[in-house]
C-alpha cells in the first residue's frame, strides 16, 4: 500500500471526489439526493489527529463539487455523520454499513434530518463503498 492515502486529509478527500465523480452507479442511485455531506472524525492524538477533522463533499444528485478536508469547526454541510478513529476504520476497511452505524449509535447523525437520510440509505451505501476503494493507509497499520 504505498500509494496509500492517509483518510481525512485533502489528497484523500480529492480521491474520494474522483471516485464519487467517476462512478455511474452511484450518479444513478444517487439522483435525488442534493444536499452537501460531511464526514467527521473525533480527536485520536494517538494517530495523529489532535482536532477533529472533517472531509466536506459538495453532493448533488449524483455528482461531486468538490471535496474539501477541513477541521470539523469549520463544517457548513447540512448533513454531518460524526464518528471515532476506531468506527471510521470500521466503516473503511471491515465493512461496518454506515447505515447500521448510525442506527448503533456508532455514528452519529451530529447534523441533517434522519428520516431524509434513511430515505436515501442506497446512495449512502454506495457512497462509502467508494471511499473503501480508496487505497488508505491508517496511522496505525502494520
Amino acid at each position: 500500500m504505498s500509494d496509500a492515502l492517509a483518510p481525512f486529509t485533502q489528497l484523500w478527500a480529492d480521491a474520494f471526489h474522483a471516485a464519487i465523480e467517476g462512478d455511474a452507479d452511484y450518479r444513478a442511485s444517487a439522483s435525488g439526493w442534493k444536499w452537501p455531506i460531511a464526514l467527521v472524525m473525533d480527536p485520536a492524538p494517538e494517530h495523529g489527529y489532535p482536532r477533529a477533522v472533517a472531509v466536506e463533499v459538495m453532493l448533488d444528485r449524483g455528482h461531486s463539487y468538490g471535496a474539501t478536508a477541513i477541521p470539523a469547526g469549520e463544517v457548513s454541510a447540512p448533513f454531518v455523520l460524526q464518528g471515532t478513529y476506531a468506527t471510521w476504520k470500521a466503516v473503511m476497511r471491515e465493512g461496518l454499513d454506515p447505515v447500521l452505524a448510525v442506527a448503533t449509535g456508532k455514528l452519529s447523525l451530529a447534523k441533517g434530518a434522519l428520516t431524509t437520510l434513511m430515505l436515501h440509505t442506497g446512495s449512502a451505501r454506495k457512497l462509502v463503498g467508494l471511499a473503501r476503494r480508496i487505497p488508505t493507509r491508517f496511522p496505525d497499520d502494520a
